[in-house]
C-alpha cells in the first residue's frame, strides 16, 4: 500500500459528493452525526477537502487514510471504500459480486454495477480506506473511572510523529561531527610532517582529501538543517491549527477577560516553535560529541586532556545556577509585554471612544509605564545572559592558555609534538563551543518554557466538546425548552466567591411560541439568552429542548437548532457575502439571495459597485449600526433555526429601519420560536408573552398585555428607563 498526497478535489458539483459520502460511511459504522456535528472544530469551506474529511472520520472514531493504489487489488475486508474518480465525484464501493463491482452513488443513493474495466478507467486510483476504532468495553473500577486521555502531550505527541526526521538528522549530525576532525589530523600532519620535509606531494594530497571532507561535512550539515526545519513546518501547521481549534471550542464563560493578552499568549507559541528550531536542534545534537572529541584529545595529548575536561563542569554550573533568576526574570517580561498588547488592542478597538472622550493621555501613560516594566525586566534577562556567555567564553580562553602553556613544556620534554599541541588546541575548541552554546541558548530555553507554560494552561482549559463526552444523535429539534431552577455564575477568578448572575430560574418555552424578555441594566437578559444559545452552560439546575438535556445534545446540533443574534454585531475582514456564509459556506445562491432579499441585505449590495463582493474591514468598518445587525440576521437565517433569540436586533436603527425590520421578521419567524431582548416598544408587536427579569430573579412572567399594563403603572422595576417603552 502506497501513502500519496490526498487527490484533487477542484471540480464543484452541484452537491459535495464527498460531505454525503462520509456522512453515509459513518452511519453505516452505526454511528449518527449531522453534518454540523461533522464539521465542528474543523476548517470549513465550499467543498470539503480531502484531509479534512480523513479529520471528520478521526472525531467520529474512525480511522482513515487515503492511498494510491490499483483499486482491484483492494482487499474486500476493506469495504466499504471510498473512491474518487476520473469525473471529480466521489462514490462508495460496497461489494464485489460475481465479478462485478457495486458502486453507491452517495448523493442520491443510486447503486450500479460495473466491471473490472469500467471501475478502473473510471477511478483516479485514489481511495480512503476506513477502519472503526475499538472501544474497549468498560469493566471493574473504569466503570465509575473517566478513560484516561492517551492522546499524549499537545506538542511533544505531535512532534513525535515525525521522529523519522530526527532520527535521520541525528545521523547527519554524527557523520558531520566526525568529518570536521579531518580539519585537526590535517593539521596535525601538516605542522608534524610536511612543515620539517618539505613534502609538497604529501602536502597537497592532504589538502585535497580534507577538502573532499569538508565538502561532504557541510552537505551532512544542510541535510540536518533540511530535514529538522521540514519536521518543524510541519509540526508547526498541526499544533498551531490544534491551538486555533483549541481556542475556537473554549467554553465562553471560561474565556480570558483580555483579548490582547489572550492574543499574546497564543503568539507565545513562536517563542517555543524558534526553540526548536534546527539553530537549536543543531546546537544540542553536537552535544554528545564533546566527549567524543575529548576522547581523541587523550590519545593525541595524555593529560593536557583534562583541562577542557575540567572546564566542563564549570561551564554547567555556570548555565544552571542562572536559571532560577532568569526564569523569574523572564516571567515577569512576559507577564508585562502581555498587558502592552492587550492595551494595544484595547486602544486601536476603542480609538474613536478615546479620541471622543479625550482619554489619549490616560492611555500614553499606561502605555509608557508598561513599556518601562518591561524594558527593565528585558534589560535583567539579557544583562544575565551575557554574563554567562562572557563568563564561558572567559573559561575557553583560559583553556587555549593553560593547554598552550603545558604544551610548551611537554614539546620540550619530548612528550609531544608542535602538530600535537596545535590539534589540541582545535579540538579544545571544539569540545567546549557545544557547551558555549546551548549556554548561550538560556534566554530563549527560558522563553520557550514560560511561553509553554502558559500554553498549556490554554491547553487544560475547558471545551465545549469534551472528548469523553457521548451526544445522543439528536433529531430534528422542534424547540421546546425547559429551564429547571437553572442558575448562573462567572468561574472564579480570585480570592471572592463568583456572585451569582441567575438566581435559579423555572421557565417553559413551547415550540413557535414568542416572548420578549425585559428588565433593567444587569439584570441578566442577555445572559439568559445566551445560556438558550448554549454559549454559556448554567452552573446549576437542567436545560432540555425536546426533553432532551443540554448536554446530551452535540452544541453544534444545538446552535443548528438555535439562531442567535447578538447585540454586539460583530463582523469581520473579507467581504458582505462572506461575512453573511459564514456559518454556511456551501449555501446555494438560490437561498442566499432569498434570505437576502428577505433581510433587505439586497438593497445594501446594490447600493455599492461591487454588489456582494463589497469590502466589509475589521469590527465591520463601512457599514453603520443597523446594517451590521441585518447583516448579523441574514447570517442567522441563513442556517434556517426553528428558535431565533435575538439581543436588543434594533438598538441601532432608527424609526423607519425599526419598522422595516420588524415588517420583514414576521415573515421570517411564522412556525419559528422567537426569544427577544428589547427595550424598544415597537418590537414588543412580535411577541405574546413578557418575562421581567431584575437581579437575575424572574418578577413576572405571563401574557403581554397584563405585564404591559403591570409595567405602565410602574409596579414593577423593570419601568425605570425610557418613557417610550419598559426599560430592558
Amino acid at each position: 500500500m502506497k501513502e500519496n498526497n490526498n487527490p484533487s478535489s477542484s471540480a464543484l458539483q452541484e452537491k459535495d459528493t464527498l460531505l454525503c459520502a462520509i456522512t453515509w460511511l459513518v452511519r453505516h459504522h452505526g454511528k449518527s452525526a449531522s453534518e454540523d456535528v461533522l464539521y465542528a472544530g474543523l476548517p470549513r469551506g465550499e467543498r470539503l477537502a480531502p484531509d479534512i474529511a480523513m479529520l471528520m472520520l478521526e472525531q467520529a472514531g474512525i480511522q482513515a487514510g487515503w492511498v494510491e493504489r490499483d483499486i482491484l487489488t483492494v482487499s474486500e475486508s476493506l469495504y466499504p471504500v471510498i473512491l474518487a474518480m476520473t469525473s471529480g465525484e466521489y462514490v462508495i464501493l460496497l461489494e464485489k459480486h460475481q465479478g462485478r463491482y457495486s458502486l453507491l452513488t452517495p448523493t442520491n443513493g443510486t447503486l450500479r454495477h460495473v466491471s473490472p474495466e469500467t471501475l478502473a478507467n473510471e477511478t483516479t486510483g485514489f481511495a480512503l480506506l476506513t477502519k472503526l476504532k475499538v472501544q474497549p468495553a468498560p469493566r471493574g473500577d473504569q466503570e465509575i473511572l473517566p478513560d484516561s486521555d492517551r492522546s499524549g502531550h499537545w506538542l511533544f505527541s505531535n512532534l513525535w510523529r515525525f521522529r523519522q526526521y530526527f532520527y535521520s538528522a541525528a545521523l547527519a549530525a554524527l557523520l558531520a561531527n566526525v568529518l570536521t576532525l579531518s580539519t585537526t589530523f590535517f593539521t596535525m600532519n601538516v605542522y608534524d610532517r610536511v612543515v620539517p620535509t618539505g613534502a609538497y606531494a604529501t602536502l597537497w594530497s592532504l589538502a585535497i582529501g580534507v577538502l573532499i571532507a569538508i565538502t561532504f561535512e557541510f552537505i551532512a550539515k544542510q541535510i540536518r538543517t533540511w530535514l529538522v526545519d521540514s519536521a518543524g513546518k510541519k509540526a508547526d501547521l498541526l499544533v498551531g491549527s490544534l491551538l486555533f481549534r483549541k481556542t475556537l471550542a473554549m467554553r465562553m464563560e471560561c474565556k480570558p477577560r483580555s483579548a490582547g493578552s489572550f492574543a499574546n499568549q497564543l503568539r507565545e507559541f513562536e517563542s517555543v516553535r524558534d526553540f526548536l528550531s534546527s539553530a537549536t536542534l543543531a546546537t544540542l545534537s553536537d552535544l554528545p560529541f564533546c566527549l567524543l572529541f575529548i576522547s581523541i584529545m587523550f590519545a593525541i595529548g595524555g593529560p593536557l586532556a583534562m583541562i577542557p575536561l575540567l572546564a566542563i563542569p564549570v561551564i554547567i554550573i555556570a548555565g544552571v545556577a542562572i536559571q532560577w533568576p532568569l526564569s523569574r526574570y523572564m516571567q515577569e517580561n512576559i507577564s508585562e509585554i502581555s498587558q502592552k498588547q492587550g492595551l494595544v488592542i484595547e486602544t486601536i478597538v476603542g480609538l474613536e471612544t478615546l479620541k471622543a472622550a479625550k482619554g489619549e493621555g490616560v492611555m500614553q501613560k499606561r502605555w509608557n509605564d508598561f513599556s518601562a516594566l518591561a524594558a527593565a525586566s528585558s534589560m535583567k534577562t539579557r544583562y544575565l545572559s551575557s554574563l554567562t556567555s562572557n563568563f564561558v567564553s572567559y573559561v575557553q580562553q583560559v583553556c587555549t592558555i593553560l593547554i598552550v602553556l603545558w604544551g610548551v613544556y611537554l614539546i620540550h620534554a619530548g612528550e609531544m609534538t608542535m602538530g600535537a599541541l596545535v590539534g589540541m588546541v582545535i579540538l579544545s575548541g571544539r569540545s567546549l563551543s557545544p557547551l558555549a552554546a546551548v549556554v548561550g541558548l538560556a534566554i530563549r530555553f527560558q522563553q520557550a518554557k514560560t511561553a509553554l507554560h502558559s500554553l498549556n494552561r490554554l491547553m487544560a482549559m475547558p471545551t465545549e466538546r469534551d472528548k469523553q463526552a457521548h451526544f445522543l444523535p439528536a433529531p430534528p429539534l422542534k424547540g421546546e425548552i425547559a429551564l429547571r431552577h437553572v442558575g448562573f455564575h462567572y468561574p472564579k477568578t480570585g480570592l471572592h466567591d463568583p456572585q451569582p448572575i441567575l438566581h435559579p430560574l423555572n421557565i417553559n418555552i413551547r415550540p413557535g411560541e414568542r416572548v420578549a424578555i425585559l428588565g433593567s441594566i444587569g439584570s441578566g437578559k442577555s445572559t439568559l439568552l445566551k445560556i438558550l444559545a448554549r454559549l454559556y452552560l448554567p452552573t446549576q439546575g437542567q436545560m432540555t429542548m425536546d426533553s432532551l438535556d443540554v448536554n446530551q445534545i452535540d452544541p453544534a446540533d444545538w446552535r443548528s437548532a438555535c439562531g442567535y443574534v447578538c447585540q454586539d454585531n460583530r463582523l469581520f475582514q473579507g467581504t458582505l457575502r462572506q461575512n453573511i456564509i459564514m456559518g454556511n459556506p456551501a449555501v446555494s445562491t438560490e437561498h442566499f439571495l432569498q434570505v437576502a432579499t428577505l433581510t433587505g441585505i439586497d438593497a445594501i449590495a446594490r447600493r455599492h459597485p461591487s454588489g456582494y463582493d463589497m469590502p466589509v474591514g475589521e469590527m465591520g468598518q463601512g457599514l453603520s449600526g443597523g446594517q451590521k445587525q441585518l447583516v448579523s440576521l441574514a447570517r442567522c437565517l441563513l442556517l434556517n433555526p426553528s428558535i431565533l433569540l435575538m439581543d436588543e436586533p434594533t438598538s441601532s436603527m432608527d424609526s423607519t429601519s425599526e419598522a422595516q425590520f420588524i415588517a420583514q421578521l414576521k415573515q421570517v419567524i411564522q412556525q419559528k420560536t422567537l426569544v427577544i431582548v428589547t427595550h424598544r416598544a415597537a418590537v414588543l408587536s412580535l411577541v405574546e408573552r413578557i418575562i421581567v427579569l431584575e437581579d437575575g430573579k424572574i418578577l413576572a412572567d405571563g401574557p403581554k398585555a397584563p405585564i404591559l399594563a403591570r409595567l405602565s403603572q410602574s409596579s414593577l422595576p423593570a419601568t425605570s428607563g425610557r418613557k417610550e417603552a419598559p426599560h430592558a
